[in-house]
């Protein structure tokens, strides 16, 4: 009897221990996903400023040519 507890136990055990470690997964992609979008963005950001720094360098150049 106590043999078959133990086969009865194991599988739930099992699908348990899955369904956590695949919560957790899931968590630490979007917290990863997450992070990259931040990222992301920031590095956009920062792409944008350097743009308009030489726009404006730009036009203060063609401005003073003429």
């Amino acid at each position: 009897m106590g043999h078959n507890y133990v086969i009865v136990v194991l599988p739930e055990t099992i699908i348990q221990i899955l369904l956590i470690v695949l919560v957790l997964t899931g968590i630490s992609l979007s917290i990863w996903q997450w992070k990259n979008e931040r990222r992301r963005k920031k590095a956009i950001e920062g792409l944008e400023s350097v743009v308009t720094k030489y726009e404006q360098a730009y036009e203060r150049m063609f401005n003073e040519a003429q």
